[in-house]
């Protein structure tokens, strides 16, 4: 294993796709709480007519029992219908809520499906211990204790500016009260509002710095990696040679098939063959420079296989005719006279 010291390297996405697929994802919590908590002050500014005329119904029917004598039966009544209202009442915020929570994962890491795993080492009390005191949870519980020490501060300074508005809805309607409730509502939430997304932004980017650096690799591991993706470079360097090699046996096996072979005279071969039943030009069966070259005359002058010096024609035809593909319209006339040739003395023989 490589030590922290010599993972310098940036994490290859492979190695990120993995950490996905084991659950290990940069996930910010503050961005979580800031979608959330953004869009639940957007709903109780435009959309929290409902829920303020159900609370309104609830309070207006718990003060109709002012006044009056109330049993242990009326007393639960009052406390389940009470309970009702509210959920009712909160039901579209808590949906929201819900949606919210969930898209703000998605966007952040996407659809993470991962196997559920019984590891019993987590059940290792000293193990849980060196959690609960390692430097991420430090640093986790100071940024909480920063966040909840500068809400409260606001909070204090909220509740100064306004706190003669709280004390004069004692004495107003009960519609009176309602809407300064909910203007109050609206100030303290924005201004937590302000704070957490300012966390959030900062929790995000530190959420991704550290987890890119967890998956921090070092050129050996890079190098490993690489060669479980793509094979082991010696290995594959062994297969080309071994296709190499059996394609030029079989390309050497062609040459005593062939009808002509044009060469440079030294340097170049190539070994045509043309069955006008089967082709409607003739083919490179086989084709090579310096050694290979030579190895074709040779068995060409063991097969008796017209050899003819045309030094331009055979560098042309070597690097634009792939084996077993017909010579092009370019080479028609040059191959008719070579061909015209052949036969003549081919018959010449007979």
């Amino acid at each position: 294993m490589a030590d922290d010291e010599d993972k310098t390297e940036e994490p290859t996405q492979k190695k990120i796709d993995d950490a996905k697929n084991d659950g290990n994802v940069p996930k910010s919590m503050e961005i979580v709480g800031a979608t959330v908590l953004f869009f639940g002050t957007l709903f109780l500014l435009f959309f929290s007519g409902f829920l303020f005329v159900e609370i309104q119904k609830m309070m207006l029917y718990i003060y109709s029992f002012i006044g009056q004598e109330i049993d242990s039966k009326t007393y639960l009544h009052i406390i389940s219908y009470t309970f009702e209202s509210i959920m009712f009442a909160m039901s579209p915020l808590l949906i929201l809520i819900l949606f919210f929570a969930i898209v703000s994962n998605l966007v952040q890491f996407g659809l993470v499906v991962t196997p559920i795993k019984l590891k019993f080492e987590k059940l290792d009390p000293i193990k849980g211990l060196q959690n609960v005191f390692s430097f991420k949870k430090l640093l986790e519980a100071l940024k909480l204790t920063i966040k909840l020490s500068i809400i409260f501060i606001v909070m204090v300074v909220l509740f100064m500016i306004f706190g003669s508005d709280i004390l004069q809805m004692m004495d107003k309607s009960l519609g009176y009260t309602l809407e300064s409730i909910h203007e109050l509502l609206i100030y303290f939430l924005s201004t937590i509002l302000l704070i957490i997304i300012i966390f959030a932004i900062i929790d995000y980017y530190f959420t991704h710095f550290y987890f890119m650096k967890s998956l921090r690799m070092s050129k050996q591991e890079i190098k490993d990696e690489y060669k479980n993706m793509e094979g082991d470079p010696l290995v594959k360097s062994r297969i080309r040679q071994i296709q190499m090699k059996m394609a030029m046996k079989r390309m050497m096996s062609s040459v005593p098939e062939a009808d002509v072979v044009i060469t440079n005279p030294n340097h170049y071969a190539v070994a045509l063959q043309y069955d006008n039943t089967k082709n409607a030009a003739p083919k490179v069966v086989a084709k090579g420079i310096d050694f290979l070259a030579l190895r074709i005359r040779e068995i060409a002058k063991e097969h008796n296989i017209p050899i003819i010096e045309n030094p331009p024609l055979a560098r042309a035809i070597y690097a634009q005719v792939d084996v077993d593909t017909e010579i092009s319209e370019e080479f028609y006339k040059a191959m008719a006279e070579i061909f015209s040739y052949v036969y003549e003395l081919k018959k010449g023989k007979k």
